[in-house]
């Protein structure tokens, strides 16, 4: 009986001790895993295993109170999708909408300068060489009529031509093909129909000959500052009697190096010009473009016929309507946008060349997808929309084409289905960095 209750007690130490023991490893357990840590109340940031100072205020470190509790909520598969990285997806309940595949009517607006028509400016040339003796046009956009004389010039080569004539009109009248001949060569060098009949007329060579305008308008290029002269010319013939007149030998006079060049030159009374040479435009005032700048990524939306509305900054009352008549087929080097010219209606006192004036072209654009215009954000190399997606949105990389009122056109990105944040910019704020995705980059 002793025996068997001797056996009962070491059995019941038995018990006890490695009771005893476990309940130990436990507290050991747990006051390792509720180590005390230290950190700077304020740099939260600096974390220590041991007390000590800050080094970067240099205060002392305090204790970091554990949680109360060890009852921390449990992470399950319904919050699992909230666990994604700040910088690229963002919880939100801001409106939401998507996009709309449409036509939609746009216009291109476009800033430009009144010029002259090109077609409509007309060059007089020098049809002989020779000296302006008497010169009718004194300045710039001085009016000129059809058939108004515009100069009176000395040509050597003239003068033969018109002696020729005579000589054929006074020996050879029956050879009507030689006076013919000889008619023709004086009416291109110049002569008009009724010079050559007074020239007939009155059987006398004239020393000086008048140059007429073909064109109505205004005179221009008259007044620019001349070239130095140095450059071989045409020949002077000595002052004196005919044969004077009609021999090749004289002095050189000088000739602006503008006529080199192709450049305006003054005209002045005693000057020599050349032939080819130009003496002057004329312009015809009635005839206007308006050329406007446009911008590479807009130019496909205008063709030739388009209808413009031009206003007048100066006039905000007074409005154009206009088309079209041409768009430059070429970019002008390190420029980013064409030139597209407008014909204006004939005779518009509104209108005055160097004017600024402003245009817009409407035009219907092709089916597409259109979002809100604040749906979309630009942060500088590229554009961002915020999709929603399992309850959060994420940044989406998009590219944008025309911005019509309210509304942004979107090339790609985006599908029609697809949700996104009606105000992008509800969604960061001003110290935010967005971050794509590789796959929507």
């Amino acid at each position: 009986m002793r025996k068997k209750l001797r056996s009962n007690i070491l059995y019941l130490l038995a018990f006890l001790l490695l009771v005893n023991l476990a309940a130990c490893g436990h507290e050991d357990e747990h006051a390792a895993g509720e180590k005390t840590t230290y950190t700077c109340p304020m740099h939260p940031e600096i974390v220590r295993d041991a007390p000590g100072s800050c080094p970067v205020c240099g205060m002392d470190l305090v204790p970091v109170s554990p949680p109360a509790g060890n009852d921390a909520s449990a992470v399950t598969e319904d919050l699992d999708f909230l666990l994604k990285p700040a910088s690229n997806s963002i919880i939100s309940s801001v409106a939401t909408t998507r996009p709309e595949q449409k036509a939609v009517e746009s216009a291109v607006e476009m800033e430009g300068i009144i010029t002259y028509d090109p077609r409509s400016v007309y060059t007089i040339p020098a049809r002989v060489s020779g000296r302006i003796e008497q010169l009718y046009m004194k300045y710039n956009f001085q009016p000129v009529s059809k058939g108004q004389k515009l100069l009176e010039i000395y040509s050597p080569e003239l003068i033969t031509a018109q002696q020729e004539l005579l000589y054929l009109v006074q020996s050879a009248p029956e050879d009507k093909q030689l006076i013919e001949a000889s008619k023709q060569k004086l009416r291109l060098l110049g002569a008009t129909e009724a010079q050559i009949r007074q020239l007939i007329r009155s059987g006398k060579a004239d020393y000086t000959f008048a140059i007429y305008s073909p064109y109505n308008g205004y005179a221009i290029g008259l007044n620019t500052t001349p070239a130095a002269p140095g450059l071989p010319g045409v020949s002077t013939p000595s002052v004196g009697g005919m044969g004077s007149m009609e021999s090749s030998s004289g002095s050189t006079a000088p000739v602006s190096a503008a006529t080199a060049t192709g450049q305006d030159i003054q005209l002045r009374e005693g000057m020599y010009v050349s032939t080819g040479q130009s003496l002057l435009q004329v312009v015809n005032p009635n005839q206007l473009w308006a050329e406007f700048n446009i911008p590479a990524g807009r130019i496909s939306a205008i063709a030739k016929g388009t209808a413009v509305e031009i206003t007048f900054p100066q006039l905000p009352d007074q409005k154009l309507q206009a088309k079209v008549d041409f768009l430059q087929p070429f970019y002008q080097e390190g420029e980013n946008f064409a030139k597209v010219r407008v014909l204006l209606p004939g005779n518009q006192k509104a209108a005055m060349v160097g004017q600024l004036v402003s245009a817009k072209a409407s035009y219907t654009t092709a089916p597409s997808l259109w979002v809100p215009k604040a749906a979309v954000l630009d942060i500088g190399a590229r554009s961002v929309a915020f999709r929603k997606q399992n309850g959060v949105f994420e940044p989406v990389a998009v590219t944008v084409g025309t911005t019509t009122g309210n509304e942004t056109q979107l090339m790609e990105g985006l599908q029609q289905g697809d949700v996104i944040a009606a105000n992008a910019q509800f969604l960061v704020d001003s110290e935010s960095f967005i971050k794509l995705k590789k796959t929507s980059l």
